[in-house]
């Protein structure tokens, strides 16, 4: 049994339940990135649409409020519902993410499906509900994890059934990024790292063969060592860099003025680091580590397997997703439409990352009133 760090104790609310310091520091920081993405919003896109900041304000709004009732619902929902529909539901989020090809296209490749005027990617709702199904298989083979049959096969199964459904949009650095979330909640339960090599091996010569066979694969690999000041990644340096110590100023960038691509989503970082300045820039960074650096001490005092891999797996989707983000925006890897979590602009990342947490404080408040792990629960050995 792993000891509860010092400063971790719970302190017992009016109604019995426990109180956990770790999960105040999770929604501090939550908060701050939230409200920092909505500052952004009215920054970037008031200027650009005629109906003003406030427009902008009242269609954030929105996605947050939505958000937050998605918070409440995966906080408030037994925990036993949530890891009896996973799989199932998980099932429904691929098909969903073969529906653009039929009622959905975009920029070249099905990746959005359309209700009206509004659209999503169903790859957030996907990956949202991969992080449950791996933790629950992960959790169902026990002390069987070393076992290829029992531990690697039904975990990363499912991974590369949502790899698949994203590589026909085309789709593939989410897909990778499906199968990558997955290796590491695999690796972190106990599957041996022996089994990912031929796969690894695999996957590599099929990465390969897709940037030959594709020219928009090509040229991003392209920029990504010979930078162009013309391009996604170039601009968006640009305007990094212009942002010296402190910033222009709230609302003073230029950059997001049709220079920057994707200023208000995939590269909002830019902005702030052109607004805000290398101070801003910490400030992200900061927030980033300090969520991860929580989430792992709460990961260390969650005892249930399956609990436990949860909060695991969503700290882990919600830190990849920054990771690439940050990587594209300051020129480490290839140019890739993947939100910033809670600070990017789009309603559907925005949603599924709020549920993200919720689900993270449903695990951990579970788990500390025993309520989750019954004695008729036998794991198969």
């Amino acid at each position: 049994m792993t000891a509860i760090p010092r400063g971790a104790e719970e302190r017992t609310a009016g109604d019995g339940a426990p109180h956990v310091r770790e999960l105040d520091w999770l929604m501090l920081v939550v908060m701050a990135l939230t409200c920092l993405g909505v500052v952004m919003a009215v920054s970037v896109r008031g200027p650009q649409i005629d109906a003003g900041p406030m427009m902008v304000m009242k269609t954030q709004g929105l996605k947050l409020l939505v958000g937050v009732v998605a918070f409440m619902m995966a906080a408030l929902t037994p925990m036993r519902l949530i890891r009896r529909l996973a799989i199932p539901v998980f099932g429904l989020t691929v098909l969903f993410c073969l529906l653009p090809h039929v009622i959905g296209r975009s920029h070249g490749a099905a990746r959005w499906i359309k209700i009206g005027s509004q659209q999503f990617q169903p790859v957030e709702p996907a990956r949202f509900f991969l992080v449950l199904s791996v933790s629950w298989l992960l959790a169902r083979a026990g002390t069987g994890l070393s076992n290829f049959r029992r531990g690697f096969l039904p975990a990363m199964g499912c991974a590369m059934a949502l790899a698949i459904a994203l590589a026909t949009q085309p789709d593939n650095g989410n897909a990778l990024l499906a199968v990558m979330l997955a290796s590491c909640l695999a690796l972190v339960a106990g599957v041996r790292i022996l089994h990912f090599a031929p796969f690894a091996i695999a996957g590599l010569g099929l990465m390969v063969f897709v940037a030959t066979q594709h020219d928009y694969v090509r040229r991003r690999i392209e920029d990504l060592f010979h930078t162009s000041s013309d391009s996604q990644v170039g601009l968006g340096l640009i305007a990094v860099g212009s942002g010296g110590a402190f910033g222009r100023g709230l609302g003073q960038g230029w950059m997001k003025m049709n220079y920057v691509p994707e200023a208000h989503n995939d590269f909002v970082f830019a902005i702030i680091a052109e607004e805000f300045g290398y101070l801003g820039s910490l400030f992200v960074l900061g927030s980033y580590s300090l969520f991860g650096y929580v989430c792992y001490r709460l990961v260390r005092q969650v005892k249930d397997p399956f609990l436990r891999y949860v909060v695991c797996g969503y700290a882990l989707m919600i830190l990849m997703q920054a990771a690439v983000n940050l990587l594209v925006v300051s020129g480490w890897a290839p140019a890739k439409g993947i939100d910033l979590p809670f600070v990017s602009t789009g309603g559907t990342s925005l949603v599924f990352c709020l549920a993200a947490v919720g689900l993270i404080g449903n695990a951990v408040r579970t788990d500390r009133t025993g309520s989750f792990a019954t004695a008729d629960e036998v794991v198969v050995t």
